[in-house]
C-alpha cells in the first residue's frame, strides 16, 4: 500500500511517499504518521506497461491463429476432396458449383433445378429407337452433358485419340446429314484428271464448238451411331465422394472410354451400327510387303509414293501397332544408316519422312494388312451429334451395393472420298489412306 508521511519518520522526510506492507501502512495511518494515497502513482505506469505487453501477446496469438487458419485453408484447398477442379479453370479459378462432378451428383439425385441451371435437360432416344424399346421397361433417355463440360470432355477425348484431332469434324443436328463432295474417284480418260471432279478442257480452234462439261457432285451420307458405356461405383465411395472426386474419376473414365472405342471404329469399324473405318473402306490402298514379317524402308517409301499429292501438315500421320516397333527401330537407309533410332544414346525420333508416327494397339498386329498405316486424316469425316447423355441407376447392381453411371455418345464417321483416285494415266491410283499388305 502506498502512503504519504505527515511528519518526519525514522530518517524519512514529511511528504515522502512510501510503498509499505498493508500491516505497516495501517500502523502508520493509525498513529497519524502517514496518510493513505487515494491514487496509486505507479498504477498508471504498470497498467500501461501491462497493456502494451498484453497487446503484443494478443497480436502474436492473433497472427499465429490467422497463419494457422490460412495454412489449413490452403491445405484443404489442395486436398482431393475440397479442391476446386483445376480442369475447369487454371489456378483453381473454377466455380465449385458448376463442375462435371456437380452435374453427376445432380443427375444422381434427380435435381431438375440444378440441372436446368447448368443448361442440361432430359432427352429421350430417337423416335425409331424408342419404338424399338417400347415393350421394355426402364428409363429411355438421360441428361445432356452441359455445353461447357461437353467441350472439356471432348477435349480430353481428342488428346487420347489418333483420328479425331486430325479429322474433319462436322456438327450434326439430326441423325443423318448429307455432305457434298466432288466425284474425284471415277477413272478418267487418258490425258484427263479426276482431280477436277468431271470437268475437262480441250484446245480448240477459233469459232469451234466447246465441249460441254460440268462438275460431278455427289453426296456422302453421314449417319450417327450410339456409343454406350457404363461404370459401376461403390455406394460407400459415393457416400463419401464430393463433386471433385467424381470429376477426377468419371470425367477421365468417360473420356478414355469414348476415345478408345471411337478410335477403334474410325480405324477398323465395318460401318454396320458403327462408323466405317479406314481399314474397311473400299478405297484403302494396299502396298505389297517386301517380305513376311517385314517393315523396311522400301515398304514405307512405297506407301508414301501412293499418298495423294498436296498432302502435308499435322493431319498426315503414320499409325503402327506396337509389334512393329522393333522393325522401325532397326530400319536402315542408304549405307546401312539407322533410319529412326538414329542414336541409341537418345530417344528415337518418331517420324518417318517428316510425319509423326503414332503407336496404337487398335491396329492389327505385325504381318497383317494395316499393321502400319499412312493416313491423311483431313479426308476422314466425323459427325458429332453434340450430345453426350448421362444417366444414373441404383438398381442395376443393387445386390452388390453398387450404383451405375451410363453414358451415351452419338457419332458418325467415314472417309470423305468414295474410293481411291485414278491419275491421268488411267492406271495409277493414289489415296489418303495406305496400308502395308498382309505378309
Amino acid at each position: 500500500m502506498f502512503v504519504q508521511l505527515n511528519r518526519d519518520f525514522v530518517g524519512r522526510k514529511a511528504g515522502e511517499r512510501l510503498d509499505l506492507s498493508d500491516t505497516d501502512a495501517n500502523a502508520l495511518i493509525a498513529t497519524g504518521t502517514a496518510s493513505p494515497l487515494a491514487d496509486d502513482p505507479l498504477g498508471p505506469l504498470f497498467q500501461a506497461s501491462l497493456d502494451r505487453a498484453l497487446a503484443g501477446v494478443a497480436g502474436q496469438v492473433q497472427s499465429s491463429v490467422e497463419s494457422a487458419l490460412q495454412g489449413f485453408a490452403q491445405a484443404q484447398t489442395k486436398s482431393r476432396k475440397n479442391a476446386l477442379p483445376a480442369i475447369f479453370g487454371p489456378g483453381t479459378a473454377g466455380d465449385p458449383k458448376r463442375t462435371f462432378g456437380r452435374f453427376l451428383l445432380a443427375v444422381r439425385h434427380g435435381d431438375r433445378k440444378a440441372l436446368d441451371d447448368m443448361g442440361s435437360r432430359f432427352v429421350e432416344w430417337d423416335v425409331e429407337q424408342k419404338a424399338a424399346l417400347s415393350t421394355q421397361g426402364g428409363t429411355t433417355g438421360g441428361y445432356l452433358v452441359p455445353t461447357e463440360f461437353h467441350g472439356e470432355l471432348m477435349r480430353l477425348v481428342s488428346e487420347r485419340s489418333v483420328v479425331r484431332p486430325r479429322a474433319t469434324v462436322l456438327p450434326m443436328a439430326t441423325r443423318e446429314m448429307e455432305v457434298p463432295t466432288l466425284d474425284v474417284t471415277s477413272a478418267p480418260s487418258a490425258g484427263d484428271t479426276a482431280m477436277l471432279g468431271g470437268v475437262v478442257a480441250r484446245w480448240t480452234e477459233e469459232a469451234t464448238t466447246l465441249n460441254e462439261t460440268e462438275p460431278t457432285l455427289k453426296q456422302i451420307k453421314l449417319v450417327n451411331h450410339e456409343l454406350s458405356g457404363y461404370s459401376k461405383v461403390s455406394n460407400t465411395l459415393l457416400a463419401d465422394a464430393q463433386a471433385v472426386g467424381l470429376d477426377a474419376l468419371l470425367m477421365q473414365l468417360f473420356s478414355r472410354a469414348i476415345a478408345w472405342y471411337e478410335d477403334y471404329a474410325f480405324l477398323r469399324g465395318n460401318g454396320v451400327g458403327k462408323p466405317l473405318g479406314v481399314l474397311s473402306w473400299n478405297g484403302l490402298i494396299s502396298v505389297t510387303r517386301s517380305a513376311a514379317n517385314a517393315c523396311s524402308l522400301a515398304d514405307v517409301a512405297g506407301m508414301y509414293g501412293r499418298l495423294l499429292p498436296g498432302a502435308g501438315g499435322p493431319n498426315v500421320v503414320w499409325a503402327v501397332h506396337p509389334t512393329l516397333l522393333v522393325k522401325l527401330l532397326t530400319m536402315t537407309g542408304g549405307d546401312n544408316v539407322i533410319f529412326i533410332g538414329n542414336d541409341v544414346r537418345s530417344a528415337p525420333r518418331w517420324q518417318i519422312l517428316g510425319h509423326d508416327v503414332l503407336i496404337s494397339e487398335k491396329l492389327p498386329a505385325l504381318n497383317s494388312l494395316g499393321d502400319i498405316l499412312l493416313m491423311d486424316l483431313s479426308h476422314y469425316l466425323i459427325g458429332d451429334r453434340m450430345q453426350v447423355e448421362i444417366a444414373y441407376s441404383e438398381h442395376v447392381a443393387f445386390l452388390s451395393n453398387q450404383s451405375v453411371w451410363r453414358f451415351v455418345s452419338r457419332v458418325a464417321g467415314q472417309p470423305w472420298l468414295r474410293d481411291k483416285v485414278t491419275l491421268a494415266d488411267a492406271t495409277t491410283t493414289l489415296g489418303p489412306f495406305i496400308g502395308l499388305s498382309e505378309g
